[in-house]
Protein backbone atom coordinates (compact mmCIF):
# COMPACT_ATOMS: atom_id res chain seq x y z
CA UNK A 1 0.00 0.00 0.00
CA UNK A 2 2.90 2.33 0.65
CA UNK A 3 3.96 4.32 -2.37
CA UNK A 4 7.43 5.48 -3.33
CA UNK A 5 8.74 8.81 -2.12
CA UNK A 6 8.40 10.26 -5.61
CA UNK A 7 4.77 9.16 -5.86
CA UNK A 8 4.12 10.48 -2.36
CA UNK A 9 5.45 13.89 -3.20
CA UNK A 10 3.24 14.13 -6.28
CA UNK A 11 0.05 12.76 -4.78
CA UNK A 12 -0.03 14.05 -1.22
CA UNK A 13 1.92 17.32 -1.38
CA UNK A 14 -0.33 20.26 -0.58
CA UNK A 15 -1.16 23.02 -3.08
CA UNK A 16 1.69 24.96 -1.49
CA UNK A 17 4.02 22.57 -3.33
CA UNK A 18 1.90 22.40 -6.49
CA UNK A 19 1.74 26.17 -6.83
CA UNK A 20 5.52 26.36 -7.17
CA UNK A 21 5.89 24.23 -10.30
CA UNK A 22 7.43 27.01 -12.34
CA UNK A 23 10.97 27.94 -11.38
CA UNK A 24 11.17 31.38 -9.85
CA UNK A 25 13.39 33.33 -7.51
CA UNK A 26 10.59 34.12 -5.10
CA UNK A 27 8.07 31.75 -3.56
CA UNK A 28 4.65 33.13 -2.74
CA UNK A 29 1.85 32.18 -0.37
CA UNK A 30 -0.99 30.45 -2.28
CA UNK A 31 -4.56 31.50 -1.65
CA UNK A 32 -6.89 29.45 0.54
CA UNK A 33 -10.32 28.10 -0.47
CA UNK A 34 -11.88 30.63 1.94
CA UNK A 35 -11.18 34.23 2.94
CA UNK A 36 -9.38 35.53 5.99
CA UNK A 37 -12.23 37.98 6.53
CA UNK A 38 -14.70 35.10 6.95
CA UNK A 39 -12.53 32.95 9.19
CA UNK A 40 -13.34 29.26 9.59
CA UNK A 41 -16.44 28.83 11.72
CA UNK A 42 -16.39 27.70 14.50
CA UNK A 43 -12.64 26.99 14.67
CA UNK A 44 -10.85 30.20 13.73
CA UNK A 45 -12.06 33.79 13.93
CA UNK A 46 -10.92 36.27 11.25
CA UNK A 47 -8.46 37.71 13.77
CA UNK A 48 -6.93 34.29 14.49
CA UNK A 49 -6.76 33.36 10.80
CA UNK A 50 -5.04 36.66 10.02
CA UNK A 51 -2.27 35.74 12.48
CA UNK A 52 -1.90 32.17 11.19
CA UNK A 53 -2.15 32.89 7.49
CA UNK A 54 -1.63 36.55 6.64
CA UNK A 55 1.09 37.21 9.21
CA UNK A 56 2.80 33.93 10.11
CA UNK A 57 2.61 32.18 6.74
CA UNK A 58 3.73 35.27 4.87
CA UNK A 59 6.60 35.72 7.31
CA UNK A 60 7.76 32.14 6.80
CA UNK A 61 7.80 32.47 3.02
CA UNK A 62 9.52 35.86 3.10
CA UNK A 63 12.23 34.52 5.40
CA UNK A 64 12.67 31.44 3.22
CA UNK A 65 13.17 33.63 0.17
CA UNK A 66 15.84 35.59 2.05
CA UNK A 67 17.63 32.41 3.12
CA UNK A 68 17.77 30.80 -0.32
CA UNK A 69 18.65 33.94 -2.29
CA UNK A 70 21.93 33.37 -4.14
CA UNK A 71 22.11 29.74 -3.00
CA UNK A 72 21.70 26.45 -4.94
CA UNK A 73 18.14 26.35 -3.52
CA UNK A 74 17.13 29.56 -5.26
CA UNK A 75 15.70 27.94 -8.40
CA UNK A 76 14.39 24.74 -6.84
CA UNK A 77 10.73 23.85 -6.63
CA UNK A 78 9.30 24.41 -3.17
CA UNK A 79 9.06 20.72 -2.32
CA UNK A 80 12.63 20.18 -3.49
CA UNK A 81 13.73 22.92 -1.09
CA UNK A 82 11.89 21.16 1.73
CA UNK A 83 13.23 17.67 1.08
CA UNK A 84 16.77 18.66 0.09
CA UNK A 85 17.21 20.85 3.17
CA UNK A 86 15.78 18.05 5.34
CA UNK A 87 18.63 15.83 4.18
CA UNK A 88 21.28 18.38 5.15
CA UNK A 89 22.19 19.11 8.76
CA UNK A 90 23.69 22.41 7.61
CA UNK A 91 20.40 23.82 6.28
CA UNK A 92 18.26 23.87 9.41
CA UNK A 93 16.95 27.42 8.95
CA UNK A 94 15.90 26.73 5.37
CA UNK A 95 14.21 23.49 6.39
CA UNK A 96 12.44 25.05 9.38
CA UNK A 97 10.85 27.79 7.30
CA UNK A 98 9.96 25.53 4.37
CA UNK A 99 8.57 22.75 6.55
CA UNK A 100 6.61 25.07 8.82
CA UNK A 101 5.05 26.73 5.77
CA UNK A 102 4.13 23.35 4.26
CA UNK A 103 2.64 22.09 7.54
CA UNK A 104 0.67 25.29 8.01
CA UNK A 105 -0.75 25.14 4.50
CA UNK A 106 -1.68 21.45 4.90
CA UNK A 107 -3.51 22.25 8.15
CA UNK A 108 -5.43 25.26 6.83
CA UNK A 109 -6.37 23.55 3.56
CA UNK A 110 -8.07 20.73 5.51
CA UNK A 111 -10.67 23.12 6.95
CA UNK A 112 -14.04 24.42 5.86
CA UNK A 113 -16.89 26.33 7.48
CA UNK A 114 -19.22 24.05 5.49
CA UNK A 115 -17.29 20.76 5.62
CA UNK A 116 -18.28 17.57 3.83
CA UNK A 117 -19.41 14.78 6.14
CA UNK A 118 -17.34 11.65 6.57
CA UNK A 119 -18.32 8.95 4.08
CA UNK A 120 -18.99 5.34 5.04
CA UNK A 121 -15.89 4.32 3.08
CA UNK A 122 -13.63 6.68 5.03
CA UNK A 123 -15.24 5.71 8.34
CA UNK A 124 -14.50 2.05 7.59
CA UNK A 125 -10.90 2.84 6.63
CA UNK A 126 -10.38 4.69 9.92
CA UNK A 127 -12.15 1.97 11.90
CA UNK A 128 -9.87 -0.65 10.33
CA UNK A 129 -6.91 1.07 12.02
CA UNK A 130 -8.46 2.47 15.22
CA UNK A 131 -11.47 0.29 15.94
CA UNK A 132 -13.92 3.15 15.39
CA UNK A 133 -14.08 6.80 14.34
CA UNK A 134 -14.83 7.74 17.96
CA UNK A 135 -11.62 6.08 19.16
CA UNK A 136 -9.62 7.83 16.42
CA UNK A 137 -10.95 11.26 17.43
CA UNK A 138 -10.37 10.57 21.13
CA UNK A 139 -6.79 9.41 20.58
CA UNK A 140 -6.02 12.24 18.16
CA UNK A 141 -7.17 14.81 20.72
CA UNK A 142 -5.24 13.08 23.51
CA UNK A 143 -2.06 13.11 21.42
CA UNK A 144 -2.53 16.80 20.63
CA UNK A 145 -3.05 17.71 24.28
CA UNK A 146 0.10 15.75 25.08
CA UNK A 147 2.28 18.11 23.08
CA UNK A 148 4.32 20.14 25.55
CA UNK A 149 5.35 23.22 23.65
CA UNK A 150 4.80 23.95 19.96
CA UNK A 151 4.17 21.30 17.33
CA UNK A 152 1.78 19.30 15.21
CA UNK A 153 -0.44 16.26 15.63
CA UNK A 154 -0.81 14.15 12.50
CA UNK A 155 -2.87 11.32 11.12
CA UNK A 156 -0.45 9.52 8.80
CA UNK A 157 -0.21 6.30 6.84
CA UNK A 158 2.81 4.07 7.53
CA UNK A 159 4.63 1.89 5.02
CA UNK A 160 2.34 -1.06 5.83
CA UNK A 161 -0.73 1.00 4.98
CA UNK A 162 -1.90 1.48 8.57
CA UNK A 163 -3.24 4.79 9.78
CA UNK A 164 -1.35 5.90 12.89
CA UNK A 165 -0.89 9.08 14.95
CA UNK A 166 2.29 11.12 15.01
CA UNK A 167 3.37 14.13 17.05
CA UNK A 168 6.12 16.33 15.66
CA UNK A 169 7.64 19.32 17.45
CA UNK A 170 8.41 22.78 16.14
CA UNK A 171 8.73 22.46 12.34
CA UNK A 172 8.95 18.66 12.42
CA UNK A 173 7.87 16.92 9.23
CA UNK A 174 6.44 13.42 8.69
CA UNK A 175 8.13 13.29 5.30
CA UNK A 176 11.69 12.76 6.48
CA UNK A 177 12.89 10.67 9.41
CA UNK A 178 15.79 12.98 10.23
CA UNK A 179 13.46 15.95 10.56
CA UNK A 180 10.43 14.55 12.42
CA UNK A 181 11.64 16.30 15.58
CA UNK A 182 10.05 13.84 17.99
CA UNK A 183 10.70 13.93 21.73
CA UNK A 184 10.54 10.13 21.99
CA UNK A 185 13.59 9.71 19.76
CA UNK A 186 15.80 10.71 22.70
CA UNK A 187 13.46 9.91 25.59
CA UNK A 188 14.74 8.10 28.68
CA UNK A 189 13.00 5.49 30.81
CA UNK A 190 12.25 8.29 33.30
CA UNK A 191 10.55 10.29 30.52
CA UNK A 192 8.34 7.37 29.55
CA UNK A 193 7.47 6.74 33.19
CA UNK A 194 6.36 10.36 33.52
CA UNK A 195 4.34 10.10 30.32
CA UNK A 196 2.55 6.99 31.55
CA UNK A 197 1.25 9.00 34.52
CA UNK A 198 -0.01 11.80 32.28
CA UNK A 199 -3.47 11.24 30.71
CA UNK A 200 -2.46 13.67 27.96
CA UNK A 201 1.00 12.24 27.36
CA UNK A 202 0.54 11.64 23.64
CA UNK A 203 1.51 8.01 24.26
CA UNK A 204 -1.01 5.70 22.59
CA UNK A 205 -1.07 2.23 21.08
CA UNK A 206 -2.23 4.01 17.93
CA UNK A 207 0.87 6.22 17.79
CA UNK A 208 3.74 5.72 15.38
CA UNK A 209 6.54 3.59 16.91
CA UNK A 210 8.75 5.46 19.36
CA UNK A 211 11.98 4.32 17.72
CA UNK A 212 12.05 4.67 13.95
CA UNK A 213 14.07 2.60 11.54
CA UNK A 214 16.18 4.44 8.98
CA UNK A 215 13.69 3.86 6.16
CA UNK A 216 10.58 4.97 8.04
CA UNK A 217 8.54 7.73 6.49
CA UNK A 218 4.86 8.60 6.54
CA UNK A 219 2.15 9.86 4.21
CA UNK A 220 0.44 12.86 5.85
CA UNK A 221 -3.36 12.62 5.86
CA UNK A 222 -4.53 15.24 8.37
CA UNK A 223 -2.89 17.55 10.89
CA UNK A 224 -3.62 20.24 13.42
CA UNK A 225 -1.33 23.04 14.48
CA UNK A 226 -0.64 23.02 18.21
CA UNK A 227 1.48 26.15 17.98
CA UNK A 228 0.33 28.75 20.50
CA UNK A 229 -0.37 31.35 17.83
CA UNK A 230 -2.96 29.01 16.27
CA UNK A 231 -5.25 28.85 19.30
CA UNK A 232 -4.23 31.65 21.66
CA UNK A 233 -6.39 34.40 20.10
CA UNK A 234 -9.66 32.46 20.30
CA UNK A 235 -9.06 29.98 23.12
CA UNK A 236 -6.44 31.33 25.52
CA UNK A 237 -3.76 29.27 27.24
CA UNK A 238 -5.76 26.92 29.47
CA UNK A 239 -6.24 23.19 29.03
CA UNK A 240 -9.98 23.72 28.66
CA UNK A 241 -9.34 26.23 25.90
CA UNK A 242 -7.14 23.80 23.98
CA UNK A 243 -9.78 21.08 24.42
CA UNK A 244 -12.37 23.38 22.85
CA UNK A 245 -9.95 24.18 20.01
CA UNK A 246 -9.70 20.45 19.27
CA UNK A 247 -13.46 19.96 19.49
CA UNK A 248 -14.01 22.77 16.99
CA UNK A 249 -11.28 21.39 14.74
CA UNK A 250 -13.30 18.24 14.14
CA UNK A 251 -16.34 20.37 13.36
CA UNK A 252 -14.46 22.03 10.49
CA UNK A 253 -12.46 19.16 8.95
CA UNK A 254 -13.38 18.70 5.28
CA UNK A 255 -13.70 14.89 5.25
CA UNK A 256 -13.99 14.65 1.47
CA UNK A 257 -10.49 16.12 1.19
CA UNK A 258 -9.21 13.72 3.87
CA UNK A 259 -10.81 10.81 1.99
CA UNK A 260 -9.02 11.79 -1.20
CA UNK A 261 -5.71 11.81 0.66
CA UNK A 262 -6.32 8.45 2.30
CA UNK A 263 -7.36 6.57 -0.80
CA UNK A 264 -4.72 8.22 -2.97
CA UNK A 265 -2.07 7.16 -0.46
CA UNK A 266 -3.24 3.58 -0.01
CA UNK A 267 -4.34 2.86 -3.53
CA UNK A 268 -7.86 1.77 -2.51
Amino acid sequence: MFRSALRLHKSIASPLAASFRAKARLHTVPSLPYTVEAGVTPLLSPAALKIIYSDHQTGLINRLNELIAGSPYEDKLFYEVLMDSASSLNETQIFNNASQAWNNDFFLRSLSSTPSAMSDALAKRIADSFGSVEVFKREFKTNALGLFGSGWTWLVEDKEGRLVLLNTYNAGSPHHRRRMQRNDETATDHDFASQAQNPYSGVSKYSAPAKLMANNSYVPILCISMWEHAYLTDYGVTLEGRKQYLENFFKTVDWSLVENRVFRASGF
